[in-house]
């Protein structure tokens, strides 16, 4: 290997074997990039799936819930503490009367 400096002819001999590594990495980095991207969706459906099971199972619990505390006020009042009464309060519906 000689210490004399390259000249600008001498670059440019290995930029096109520069330019052909970078196009490639290039379009493997956008392959790769193609990929994450349906990977991504994927992911995204999961946890939409995954939100509508935790929404579904939450009404389903608020609904056993107000189911206990309606047989505790009907069969159990005194027992109820404060916090629930003011629960069961809450999830009442006033209901119009048919005429």
């Amino acid at each position: 290997m000689s210490d004399t400096p390259r000249t600008d002819e001498a670059k440019w001999e290995t930029a096109p074997a520069a330019i052909v590594v970078s196009i490639y990495f290039a379009q493997t980095l956008e392959r790769e990039n193609v990929v994450l991207r349906e990977q991504l969706k994927d992911c995204s459906a999961v946890v939409d799936r995954q939100q509508v099971a935790l929404d579904r199972n939450s009404e389903q619990l608020a609904a056993k819930q107000a189911k206990i505390d309606a047989l505790m006020f009907e069969h159990c009042p005194d027992e109820m503490t404060k916090e629930q009464v003011e629960e069961w309060k809450k999830h009442q519906v006033v209901k119009e009367e048919e005429k």
